[in-house]
């Protein structure tokens, strides 16, 4: 696991039941919908979660700079002016720098695209096909990331009672299959090593019969959400 990330992670809930995976020391802390997640004895416990619903049709089934200082003023003693010249003199040229680029105003989303490439080489080693990025999807993840961050809760359901799977059918998509949520990792390396470190999580990822993903990301808190799809 990570030195700096101290939570134990809960295994997937499939056909209503529960997986748990739990170190010596630790606590548990039950989530309405029946996942579990096993936290050890630290001051701050970052967790990560899986959960996983049946196919359809299957009956078991998260720099600032210097300012810079113009150059400062010089003095110089003014020069005898030149004879009036009724030919007016050309301007001077001087090279000027090429204006700065606009800012782009799309979100950085190379954490959340990083996760996917890592997903998809995790599963080619497993003999699974490549996963698809879906809009809706990611529209649903990055929606729980961001829900989670500003209402400061780490769960599958809101604090409504609003299910993953609800969350994902709302947000468009009507086959939703899995999600994996982590807490704390600071970059996609960490958060697919915490995944991939857990039974479940990892069982979400290497499970061939999902063919799409979304990935989101809220800074902060690094609150982050793999959605899942059929």
């Amino acid at each position: 696991m990570l030195p700096a990330l101290t939570a134990v992670l809960a295994g997937a809930l499939v056909a209503g039941a529960a997986t748990m995976l739990a170190s010596p020391g630790g606590r548990s802390t039950a989530d309405p919908t029946g996942y579990h997640v096993a936290l050890t004895d630290s001051q701050t416990p970052d967790a990560s979660g899986g959960l996983s619903r049946p196919k359809p049709g299957d009956p078991s089934g998260t720099s600032s700079t210097e300012p810079t200082t113009p150059d400062a003023p010089t003095s110089s003693e003014a020069a005898t002016p030149p004879p009036a010249s009724s030919t007016p003199a050309p301007p001077a040229s001087s090279e000027t720098d090429p204006p700065p680029a606009p800012a782009s105003s799309s979100p950085d989303t190379s954490q959340q695209s990083r996760v996917v490439t890592l997903v998809n080489m995790a599963r080619q080693q497993a003999g699974c096909g490549p996963i698809a990025v879906d809009v809706e999807l990611t529209a649903a993840a990055q929606n729980h990331s961001a829900d989670m961050s500003n209402r400061d809760y780490f769960s599958h359901t809101t604090p409504e009672g609003v299910s993953f799977d609800q969350r994902i059918r709302n947000a468009g998509y009507s086959s939703p299959g899995a999600e994996n949520i982590a807490k704390g990792a600071r970059n996609a390396e960490d958060v697919m090593r915490m995944w991939m470190e857990s039974s479940g999580h990892r069982a979400n990822i290497l499970n061939c019969d999902l063919n799409t993903i979304g990935v989101g990301l809220a800074r902060g808190g690094f609150y982050w959400t793999q959605d899942f799809g059929y």
